[in-house]
């Protein structure tokens, strides 16, 4: 009974194991795509620009107006 206890314990650690491995993995790999993105977002596409944002594939340029306020200046959808 007991072999049996530890075999099926390190069956199931071993599986959590590789889960949270590849959840690590995964969530780095995403990470580092949003990073360049949103570089690629604030420097390439607006840089002329004084405010940019980067929410769900979309960069969006600001430029303020007369009265001070931010206005979107350009939408640009990025893949």
């Amino acid at each position: 009974m007991e072999k049996t206890f530890w075999k099926a314990s390190a069956i199931i650690f071993f599986i959590l194991f590789a889960i949270l491995l590849t959840f690590i993995i995964w969530s780095v790999w995403y990470y580092g795509d949003e990073e360049a993105k949103t570089n690629e977002c604030y420097y390439d596409i607006c840089g002329d620009y004084p405010q940019a944002f980067y929410v769900n594939d979309v960069c969006s340029c600001y430029e303020y107006d007369l009265m001070g306020g931010l206005v979107i200046a350009k939408e640009t959808y990025m893949k």
